[in-house]
């Protein structure tokens, strides 16, 4: 099978196709599938793993790795079924392991937390530009950006209430940033790398407010009160709205699943930026803004 990497950046993988015909991955998970291919040229026996990738670059979120009772073996993913012998699965993981350096800063290079003030959390950064984001903001400018991957041409003006950003990407796979009056351009090399920085970033700003609780017997206290505190808060929001209720609950059952002692780690990003999406999304705009505010201040440890 061959390897390439593409203009967008990605990885594909592919025999006899052309164009975007191939399974794509992105090329920081180039030894991610490499440690799954050679698990399935270890196995003997019928097997199956299901990989899920980091972004639905090629239109799929999973790499299936299946050998089958009679012996074959198989590579599936993005509509696209390749069938393997051993040696070639074992030649496929040993070239991705030794891919042709892409000159691309790391995720923390990107993005960075800084000291809460006013809400702002985490700064994007490149070229000596950067952004200042509010935690509800990054996540749903960590959603565009990924849209816009699979597009060759992207326009979106996120706003929530007087803050503006935008998001664009050119023809000519190259992305920009913009708001407060400064723009921040990154390269397809670069992108899937800021993508993987805001996930983190959301992490690490939520992973404070965990840590915050402590680990003592009382800390399950503190995070009830938290969970209080949005309850109410959130309450005060819709004030008369008949759906409110339903919404309240529904965010306070959100917000434990985020900030609850007992959650595994990186799910309190995805669970986040799930919960800013529905709202940016589905909710009255009415709300947004001061829900964002809400957002701003009990989910991010205030120093």
């Amino acid at each position: 099978m061959y390897i390439k990497i593409r203009k967008d950046g990605a990885l594909g993988l592919g025999r006899g196709t052309e164009g975007t015909a191939e399974i794509t991955l992105g090329y920081g998970e180039a030894h991610m599938v490499a440690a799954a291919l050679d698990k399935l040229a270890q196995t003997a026996r019928s097997y199956k793993q299901e990989y899920l990738k980091t972004t639905d670059v090629g239109g799929g979120n999973k790499i299936t790795f299946e050998r089958a009772d009679d012996g074959t073996i198989s590579i599936s993913g993005d509509r696209q079924t390749y069938i393997c012998t051993e040696p070639e699965i074992r030649q496929l993981a040993e070239r991705l392991k030794h891919l042709p350096p892409v000159e691309v800063a790391p995720p923390s290079d990107y993005v960075k937390k800084i000291t809460p003030s006013d809400g702002m959390c985490l700064v994007v950064t490149n070229g000596g530009n950067s952004i200042q984001l509010r935690l509800p903001e990054a996540a749903i400018l960590k959603t565009s950006i990924k849209s816009s991957i699979e597009s060759r041409f992207f326009d979106e003006i996120i706003s929530v209430g007087q803050r503006q950003i935008t998001v664009s990407r050119s023809s000519d796979l190259k992305w920009q940033l913009s708001g407060e009056s400064t723009t921040v351009r990154f390269t397809a090399y670069e992108i899937e790398a800021l993508v993987a920085g805001l996930h983190n970033g959301i992490l690490d700003v939520l992973m404070d407010v965990v840590k915050s609780f402590g680990a003592d017997d009382v800390s399950d206290i503190r995070v009830k009160s938290q969970l209080k505190r949005i309850e109410q808060d959130t309450t005060d929001i819709f004030e008369e709205d008949k759906s409110a209720k339903g919404l309240v609950k529904d965010i306070t059952k959100r917000a434990r699943k985020i900030i609850g002692i007992d959650e595994f780690a990186d799910e309190r990003a995805t669970r986040f930026i799930e919960m800013c999406n529905y709202i940016y999304s589905d909710i009255n705009t009415t709300y947004v803004e001061p829900l964002f505010d809400l957002f701003s201040k009990v989910f991010v440890a205030q120093k």
